[in-house]
């Protein structure tokens, strides 16, 4: 004796196929209320081209996707961004001059100036110096002859410094300090 089985499908349901929405239209209150804005900004809103009426009202959906797309756009045109981007360059910038500072990468002007100045004031007293020390006890024509070499040589000294700070734009030394 031989059985047979059958197999039947269990019933199914049909795949409900998805409806168009029905597109919700609201007011100005209730999309400001929905948008978390006021209702005079709805208008600024709708008078730029974000947003736009149909009807009585305005389209929930549309509206809520155009907004935030008119934030973002808004927010890249900004001066405020500008401002603030320009604000983290500067920042960047004087971080990365203070790191070169600390590496001594990088030394303030004020202090090679200090530095230069003191090895000047070295160098022309020890050239004032010179005659007293060179010439032998006595011997005038010696000491005037070395007195005037020195004086050539700071002369020299003076022009070049002088020509150099020409060059660069400095102001004279009575303007700053006097």
């Amino acid at each position: 004796m031989t059985l047979m089985t059958e197999t039947v499908a269990p019933a199914t349901k049909p795949v409900p196929r998805p409806r168009p929405r029905k597109t919700e239209i609201v007011s100005a209150s209730a999309l400001a209320l929905h948008l978390d804005c006021s209702r005079a900004y709805i208008d600024k809103l709708e008078a730029e081209g974000v947003i736009q009426r149909q009807g009585d009202g305005f389209p929930l959906d549309q509206s809520r996707v155009a907004y935030p797309r008119y934030l973002r756009r808004e927010r890249r045109q900004s001066p405020r961004s500008e401002a603030d981007a320009g604000h983290v360059r500067v920042k960047t910038e004087m971080l990365q001059l203070r790191l070169m500072e600390k590496k001594r990468e990088l030394v303030r002007r004020i202090d090679v100036d200090a530095l230069v100045d003191d090895i000047a004031g070295v160098t022309l007293t020890a050239l004032s110096s010179m005659p007293s020390r060179c010439a032998p006890r006595g011997d005038l024509a010696i000491r005037r002859s070395i007195e005037r070499v020195v004086f050539e040589v700071r002369t020299e000294i003076a022009r070049v410094g002088q020509e150099m700070a020409d060059k660069c734009g400095e102001s004279p030394l009575d303007e700053r300090y006097g």
